[in-house]
């Protein structure tokens, strides 16, 4: 075959950009790109003969380096990211109740333009002033004011 080389470039950055489409979820199609680009460097540079079973052999055994070298640092990328929580610029804030509320019974209230459903883990009567702990949309989640 002539340009063989050719090929494996050609192969080798289709198989990177189909990993990098995935994501980076299957990492044998990156070390397999990877390996195919440096074998069509040995052989442009005439490190070996470019024949199926040199190519095929190259091609493996530089897969198998690639891929315990950079088992780690790619599975690191792949890792499972905690929710990004967001900080709310109510937190903090002082209110005062218009209901009973307890953890049973959410009432509304209506605060900075907003009509929002307010829940708090233990009893507080009305007309006690409360502390915004927490925001969720459309939820405040208030205690009591220490």
């Amino acid at each position: 075959m002539e340009n063989i080389e050719s090929y494996l470039v050609a192969l080798g950055l289709l198989l990177m950009i189909v990993e990098l489409l995935l994501g980076f979820s299957i990492i044998l199609l990156f070390t397999l790109g990877l390996s195919l680009l440096i074998s069509a460097a040995l052989v442009y540079v005439g490190a070996f003969e470019p024949t199926i079973l040199n190519l095929f052999i190259a091609a493996s055994v530089l897969d198998l380096i690639l891929m315990v070298i950079l088992w780690r640092p790619m599975k690191y990328l792949q890792r499972d990211k905690p929710p990004f929580k967001a900080k709310s610029d109510l937190i903090g804030n002082t209110v005062e109740l218009p209901e009973d509320v307890s953890p049973s019974r959410a009432v509304t209230l209506n605060y900075s333009g907003v009509t929002w459903k307010v829940d708090s883990n233990e009893f507080i009567p009305a007309g006690s002033k409360v502390v915004i702990e927490d925001v969720s949309v459309g939820t405040l989640t208030v205690g009591r004011k220490t």
